[in-house]
């Protein structure tokens, strides 16, 4: 694997299968039900994506490519395993590989339009909502923390919401390339 600055280093990869292992055994025990080597169809898919790590440009959709190799393996596993019967035909395989990606791909994209419009918060509404929601108190502990009221917390956190509501529908209605 060559050190190139658009692939991704052995360190990021290993970031990256943590995040997205939960989704592929996901996808693996959708495709294959009742299935009971999934786990080891995992750690091929895993393997293999290692393998091709040359291969994956960063900065592009990881979770879509795992998909992909992911599937990949399921119909090697269901080619050799010739269990036809107790699988999903290729077409329904094909379908939710197809759907299972798009929704990873709109999840994935809220999420950057999420952490990009709390970026543009105002210093004290931005602190305020993630006092509020990273540290899982109460919300008579964040008025305490902040010295207001629960009722001018709460309302100040509603406006909070809904600007980042409207925020995040405006980036995903503009699409990617905003």
């Amino acid at each position: 694997m060559s050190k190139n600055s658009s692939q991704l280093q052995p360190d990021e990869f290993v970031r990256l299968i943590m995040a997205n292992e939960g989704r592929l055994f996901g996808l693996v025990r959708a495709l294959l039900p009742g299935c009971e080597d999934v786990e080891d169809i995992v750690q091929e898919v895993v393997t293999l994506m290692w393998e091709k790590l040359d291969e994956f440009e960063k900065g592009t959709n990881f979770s879509a490519w795992a998909c992909r190799i992911a599937h990949f393996k399921v119909l090697e596993y269901r080619r050799t395993k010739n269990r036809r019967s107790r699988c999903l035909n290729e077409q329904v395989v094909e379908q939710l590989v197809t759907d299972t990606g798009n929704l990873w791909y709109e999840l994935e994209y809220r999420s950057q339009a999420l952490d990009e419009c709390i970026a543009s918060l105002t210093k004290s509404d931005r602190e305020l909502i993630l006092l509020r929601f990273r540290s899982k108190g109460t919300l008579k502990e964040t008025a305490r923390q902040v010295g207001r009221s629960e009722v001018t917390v709460r309302l100040w956190i509603r406006r909070i919401l809904k600007r980042l509501e409207s925020c995040i529908q405006r980036r995903f209605e503009m699409g990617p390339s905003a």
